[in-house]
């Protein structure tokens, strides 16, 4: 997400400190959620998540990630210099933009009563506040110098979670190089003495005049020596006002924009039964941050996008029954208005990891974004009805989807590489796989044959001419063994796209080279229907010059998050 007003650019990142004595440590959430409840509030009076994350919320995952990787043992003295030198100042806090959402789930139980006979069944609520989290969350020292280098990297790369253990995070300190390269950040900085303002929040902070770093787990009249060991912080807090020792509320001030410009609210649907396709288009490309409990799988990329397509179809049917239709949600032909233009026009609806930055590897077997893009424009009645769209059920239902919107306009936000025509690029790598729209294969007695004139290679440049690529260049197709990683520790491996054995009889045991089996959609399934299993590959395409492509997929279920193509290496064009 990208900020447009050039007052949060870089230059105002540290006024009057060298970038020389910047310590800064940044946290990226791979799956783009931040949950945390602000400390010591009732969960029944929550309202949203914590926010901006609270910096002694760091100081105890640091203190964690300590005595995880040294089970026994204390801290050592470079430790405890370390955590407390941060403690004893206050850092500036820098995020782009967010969006804030919940989840409701209801815990069985029983009623209060004497006798268990006759206790009465019932559910108690509970709701789960997160922020939907695009780009880093920076935490900056601008005066602080940094010490104890490798010893800070070891506890950032312990750091797997923040805040619930739904926030699955990365931690790393940030180069004075890379946060001159970070822009759209806005930056909440602490306010002398607390403030009571609509640009000010409340923040739980380490006290920088009495720190000391066992207040992060202990009260300081609880007893240090003996043969029982000392209650847990929580415990001996629970009695008293949740104060800690060591730590106070600061009210921070937050970036100039807020609330309006920094957090992307959901518009109030209006349910008035105006005609879908009247009015202006007021959008072309929408954005929905993808949240669930569990990393959602690339191969399940067909299946998601026509669940939220799918979904989007009954609300529009509820709302104007069966007497209208729209070509831009659902690209039916009969519908197709007179001013739209070539092929394609219609939505996009395109499953992906976060494109707005490079993923490491493990990453990019999970599903976090949904891209909505529709070149002929939604109207501000078809807007909502995508905005309508809560929960998805998908694979066995145990692990609903909620969609939370996170951007919304003509154009994708800057910087992002999805193929709209903006971006130019002399390379283009699938993100997920192509597949030929024209079966390429024939198969009997004889064993498996390419159909030389139907290749994968053959059918994607046929479908860049169709959609008006004219530049020379080269089609390729990449080898899976370079596509394929090991999973990260602790984590169990995820399944990798199906590789195809045998479409030839048993009797010849052939392959098809570097292709994946893989669900496509069922032309006017709508959802409902088995996916139709089909062969696809991942392709690179070398032009002689910078392209910009003016689809952001190709191929058989295009519009359904399969064949897309992102930048390898854009030019300072890019945008």
């Amino acid at each position: 997400m990208r900020k447009t007003a050039r007052a949060s650019r870089t230059s105002r990142i540290l006024p009057g400190a060298r970038m020389s004595d910047q310590l800064a440590v940044k946290i990226i959430f791979p799956w783009g959620r931040y949950y945390a409840h602000p400390w010591g509030l009732n969960p029944v009076r929550l309202r949203e998540a914590e926010w901006p994350p609270s910096p002694w919320r760091l100081l105890r995952a640091l203190a964690a990630s300590w005595f995880r990787s040294n089970a026994g043992h204390p801290l050592s003295s470079e430790a405890v210099a370390l955590i407390e030198g941060l403690g004893r100042a206050l850092p500036d806090i820098g995020f782009g933009k967010i969006t804030f959402g919940q989840t409701v789930h209801y815990q069985p139980n029983f009623g209060a009563t004497d006798d268990k006979d006759y206790a009465q069944y019932k559910k108690t609520r509970h709701e789960n506040h997160f922020a939907a989290v695009h780009g880093p969350v920076i935490f900056n020292w601008p005066n602080l110098p940094l010490s104890h280098e490798n010893l800070l990297r070891e506890l950032l790369a312990a750091l797997s979670y923040f805040g619930r253990a739904e926030s699955i995070c990365k931690a790393d300190l940030v180069t004075a190089k890379e946060m001159e390269a970070i822009a759209g950040i806005g930056w909440c900085r602490p306010a002398s003495g607390r403030k009571i303002s609509a640009r000010c929040r409340d923040v739980f902070c380490p006290n920088p005049s009495d720190f000391r770093v066992s207040d992060l787990w202990a009260r300081r009249s609880s007893p240090s020596v003996g043969s029982n060991a000392p209650p847990h912080l929580i415990d001996a807090l629970l009695s008293s006002d949740m104060k800690t020792d060591g730590a106070k509320w600061v009210s921070y001030e937050m970036p100039e924009d807020w609330p309006a410009g920094r957090v992307v609210r959901t518009p109030r649907i209006v349910r008035k039964r105006q005609p879908a396709n009247e009015g202006p288009r007021i959008a072309r490309y929408l954005r929905f941050s993808l949240q669930c409990r569990v990393p959602i799988h690339q191969k399940f990329t067909v299946p998601l996008a026509e669940q939220f397509r799918a979904a989007a179809s009954r609300y529009f049917r509820e709302q104007f029954g069966d007497s209208q239709a729209s070509f831009a949600l659902f690209g039916h032909q009969d519908d197709r208005p007179e001013d739209a233009g070539g092929e394609h026009q219609h939505a996009f609806y395109l499953p992906t990891r976060n494109l707005d930055r490079r993923s490491s590897p493990e990453e990019r077997d999970s599903i976090t974004e949904l891209h909505v893009w529709c070149p002929y424009g939604l109207t501000q009645s078809e807007a909502e009805i995508l905005q309508r769209i809560k929960r998805l059920i998908w694979r066995d239902g145990r692990y609903p989807v909620r969609p939370v919107l996170t951007a919304m306009g003509m154009e994708p936000p800057r910087g992002l590489p999805l193929a709209t025509g903006v971006v130019k690029s002399p390379i283009w790598r699938s993100e997920t796989p192509f597949v030929p729209p024209r079966h390429f294969y024939r198969s009997g007695n004889s064993g498996y044959k390419v159909r030389e004139a139907e290749s994968a290679e053959r059918q994607l440049i046929a479908c860049l001419r169709r959609a008006g690529i004219t530049a020379s260049g080269e089609v390729r197709r990449l080898g899976l063994a370079g596509l394929r990683h090991e999973a990260i520790e602790s984590l169990p491996p995820m399944p990798s796209w199906s590789i195809i054995r045998a479409p030839a009889p048993a009797t010849k045991e052939r392959h098809v080279p570097d292709a994946v089996f893989l669900p496509t959609h069922v032309n006017g399934g709508g959802g409902t229907e088995p996916n139709e299993q089909r062969i696809g590959f991942f392709m690179e395409i070398r032009f002689d010059t910078d392209v910009a492509l003016l689809m952001p997929a190709f191929g058989q279920s295009n519009h359904f998050g399969l064949g897309v193509f992102t930048p390898a290496s854009p030019s300072p064009q890019m945008g």
